[in-house]
Parts: structure tokens; C-alpha cells; sequence
């Protein structure tokens, strides 16, 4: 179970707390009904062991159709706020996952889909592939928003209200201009 600043970022069964679903489908874009169904667990329960690389280069967290599976790193009090950051990025991902389906089938097409997807940019992008898979670029936009945000919004943080879902609904409309702005001005993942 992840906390930050003492408060719960998940249940202890995986699920997102509403006050993180609701600003995390904010930051990504992603529609908040996608947010709430996903689980999030340590990537040694996924049958893949997925992400394999290291988590220093961006192998913190896959998403296998609902699910996200990341490094247990950050399932540690100390990770929370890096945490909150890996699954703003990650929730990106779930619109990429979700016309496969939650089967054990449409994960497993939906792999092997991603690996096609990984392998293309690699043929375009070389040593750069994984940033600038369009995939990732896309699913980015949640952590960059959430970066900028908490810059406009330094004495107003989202962060203050992660433990109460009313107030992170006032919250995201006080600040829904700000947020607006931002994911028009968002221009992709930078090298």
C-alpha cells in the first residue's frame, strides 16, 4: 500500500483511492472510468515479471490491460511522491490497453502489439525509441501536467487533498483553466 505524505495512494487490494483516481484522470486526460478500474501491484505478481529493464531507465511500471505492475521500490513510504509521478505516466497507457480487453488473451495481444509498436520506433528513433514511441508520448502528458501544475499551484497543491475526494473535486474545478492550458500546451516527452 502506497502513502504519501501519510496519506494512501492505493487500497491495500490495488485499487487507486478515489481522490487519486480523480486527479490522476485529470493530469493524463484519460477518462476517469479507465483510472478507477485499474489495479496497481509489485511486478512480481504479473506473469511476465514485466518491466524487465531497469528502473533507473524507465522500467519502473508496465500496464498489462487493467492492471499496472511496477517496481516494488515503489510500494516504500519514501517512493510516494515518485510513485505518484510513475503512475501519472502510466495511467496514459491504460486507452493503449483498453481495446484489447482484460482477458488473459487481450493482455497477451496487447504485448505483443506494444513490442510491434516499441520495435518500429526503435527502427526510426535507435537509442531513443522508448521516448519517443508515440505510445510514450502520449502517456506522458499525465506526468508532465501534473509536474506543471504543482508548479502553478505551489500554495494550492493537489497534493493537500489526495486523503479527502470532495475536496479534490473542488480542487480540480478551482483549477480546471490551469489544467486546460496545460494539456493544450503540452508539446511531448523532450530528449
Amino acid at each position: 500500500m502506497a502513502k504519501f505524505a501519510a496519506v494512501q495512494l492505493l487500497h491495500a487490494d490495488g485499487r487507486l483511492t478515489e481522490a487519486t483516481s480523480l486527479l490522476l484522470a485529470a493530469v493524463s486526460g484519460v477518462p476517469e472510468p479507465l483510472v478507477r478500474g485499474v489495479r496497481v501491484f509489485p511486478k512480481a505478481r504479473n506473469w511476465l515479471r514485466f518491466p524487465w529493464y531497469p528502473a533507473a531507465k524507465g522500467g519502473g511500471a508496465f500496464v498489462l490491460g487493467d492492471r499496472i505492475y511496477a517496481h516494488q521500490r515503489f510500494f516504500l513510504p519514501e517512493h510516494d511522491h515518485a510513485f505518484l509521478f510513475l503512475l501519472a505516466h502510466e495511467v496514459g497507457h491504460l486507452p493503449h490497453a483498453e481495446p484489447f480487453g482484460r482477458t488473459r488473451f487481450g493482455r497477451a495481444r496487447f504485448v505483443c502489439w506494444a513490442a510491434g509498436h516499441y520495435l518500429r520506433s526503435a527502427l526510426r528513433n535507435g537509442k531513443q525509441a522508448h521516448r519517443l514511441a508515440r505510445i510514450e508520448q502520449e502517456a506522458e502528458r499525465g506526468r508532465w501536467v501534473l509536474r506543471e501544475i504543482m508548479k502553478i499551484s505551489v500554495k494550492d497543491s493537489p497534493l493537500a487533498q489526495l486523503e479527502d475526494a470532495a475536496g479534490m473535486r473542488e480542487w480540480l474545478q478551482r483549477n480546471a483553466s490551469h489544467l486546460s492550458a496545460l494539456h493544450r500546451g503540452y508539446a511531448g516527452w523532450p530528449l
